[in-house]
């Protein structure tokens, strides 16, 4: 059965870049969660969930902005506009419960980075892989490769 998600829909340069974005991002993601292991035991400055969210986030942009700007993502064959619209969806969902978190004066509890950090984290990643995404859209555009 095909599945939309394997590997047959990548060539052989997206895999390249697939394999460089993956060999950043588990880099990336050892480096964040070693500092957040060694800040963590010093002081308690977030609950669990915030600093592994925190990490992933982190994790998460080396590896989106690697395969974006290498034409090496999934969504490549598919409604862009409908990606981008869900992109920036969820960022702007993410940030707002963080604001409202913080809003309520929940987002930093006795110096510490409560759940909604996780939020703030995550929405971030989206807003800027919806930025890096548009800007990758301009450039294929203005180069005439786009649809």
């Amino acid at each position: 059965m095909w599945n939309k998600f394997s590997e047959d829909r990548y060539d052989e340069r997206q895999t390249a870049v697939r394999g460089r974005a993956f060999k950043w991002a588990y880099g990336t993601l050892l480096v964040a969660l070693v500092l957040y292991a060694v800040t963590d035991g010093v002081w308690d400055w977030c609950v669990p969930l915030a600093g592994c969210a925190a990490a992933i986030s982190v994790s998460l942009v080396p590896f989106l902005l690697i395969c974006i700007f290498g034409e090496a993502y999934w969504w490549t064959d598919v409604s862009r506009a409908g990606q981008f619209v869900s992109v920036a969806l969820l960022g702007s969902l993410n940030l707002a419960i963080a604001a409202v978190a913080a809003a309520n004066g929940e987002l930093v509890v006795d110096g510490v980075v409560q759940i909604g950090g996780a939020n703030l984290a995550l929405g971030l990643v989206f807003i800027l892989v919806f930025i890096a995404a548009a800007i990758q859209r301009h450039r294929l555009r203005r180069g005439g490769e786009d649809e």
